[in-house]
């Protein structure tokens, strides 16, 4: 076949067929992650149609082929002439900016948790985990793997993100340009941040952190100036060496709510979120954490599996998972976190369910 005849034949069946332009026009999206339940998937989201028929003309008329991981591509030596007719098809990409505002304005929680997923897994998700396995886990253990589907279907339906898989790579990828990522990521921040002043557990830990910074403070204050002539400070500057708090904000990673204090030589990295996925507990990297829910996560009794190949590994992190009033669990011991559990209304904090048995960690005095 001519490149001529090849470009004719592919405008000819385009120009038949909408649902063919819109098949098409996913080739350009995908790049190579083009097998036939990617294009399926996408497809009938957009459509509501099956494009099994649609591929087998392609392919009849000698547009397509099967590459060797199962995808469909243009036939050899045409890649110029198919690139250039099917980006003419490719669709454009929805407004996330006004998805997002219409979750917030009808308080939509799946809605605003699918997005904000979406903005911080990375494409190639973790090792051992595929991206779309970790946002598909998450939101269906949270909600429903129903309420997952709608919300991927939704997605895609509108153009702000779409579907790939090609082996174990498997994705769900927004459709937007960076700038237009950035601005909703902005306003998610912007959104979390107003959130923040309206969590009573806030202003628990805030007032418990105060009380402990306090405390601490008394203990040395017949002695600190004597203490702070020994290590050649001030006064003040002795008492922050005993007691700091950052205060609670938006970390701007990972979107939770994050505060670090020291306590009594103890120093705590605080996260506050209702709940916490697998991807944000495995890609924490500040130890010893606490991390404060309002939910135990469903994943808690396979750890195992959670921390397959992860980096550090789980005998090397030390984390903390606190429900205010209800129950604690640790893999590690500080003074400064029974001392909060008690505050949050917690007496027993019991050891971490498949992690290394609760230890010092080198505590200082």
């Amino acid at each position: 076949m001519f490149p001529e005849q090849y470009k004719n034949t592919l405008l000819r069946l385009a120009d038949a067929d909408e649902d063919m332009k819109t098949l098409l026009g996913l080739f350009h999206l995908l790049e190579g992650y083009t097998t036939e339940e990617t294009l399926a998937r996408n497809f009938t989201a957009i459509t509501g149609k099956d494009c099994t028929g649609l591929l087998k003309e392609l392919r009849r008329k000698e547009i397509l082929k099967i590459g060797a991981f199962d995808e469909y591509l243009c036939l050899s030596g045409y890649e110029a002439i198919f690139d250039e007719v099917v980006a003419s098809y490719a669709p454009q990409p929805g407004d996330l900016s006004h998805y997002l505002e219409n979750a917030i304005n009808d308080d939509n929680q799946a809605a605003l948790k699918m997005t904000e997923l979406l903005l911080k897994v990375g494409k190639l998700g973790t090792i051992g985990f595929s991206q779309y396995g970790l946002i598909k886990t998450y939101i269906s253990d949270l909600l429903s793997s129903a309420i997952f589907e709608s919300l991927e279907e939704g997605l895609i339906k509108e153009h702000l993100c779409f579907y790939g898989k090609r082996k174990d790579h498997e994705f769900l990828a927004l459709h937007q340009s960076e700038d237009a990522t950035k601005a909703v990521e902005e306003r998610l921040k912007a959104w979390k941040q107003e959130q923040l002043a309206e969590l009573p557990v806030i202003k628990t830990l805030e007032t418990a952190i105060a009380e402990l910074r306090r405390e601490a403070k008394q203990r040395i204050h017949a002695h600190r100036a004597t203490m702070a002539e020994q290590a050649g400070m001030t006064e003040d500057e002795l008492e922050e060496t005993v007691s700091t708090f950052t205060g609670f904000d938006i970390d701007e990673s990972s979107l939770l709510i994050t505060g670090t204090a020291l306590v009594g030589g103890d120093t705590l990295y605080i996260v506050v979120t209702d709940s916490l996925s697998e991807y944000d507990v495995r890609e924490w990297r500040d130890f010893p954490v606490v991390f404060v829910l309002d939910r135990l996560p469903k994943w808690l009794g396979k750890l195992g599996g959670v921390f397959r190949d992860a980096y550090p590994k789980l005998a090397d992190r030390k984390i903390a998972l606190v429900v205010p009033n209800e129950v604690a669990y640790t893999n590690y011991k500080r003074d400064f976190l029974s001392k909060l559990a008690s505050r949050l209304g917690i007496d027993e904090i019991k050891d971490l369910p498949g992690a290394p048995k609760a230890h010092e960690y080198g505590r200082r005095a």
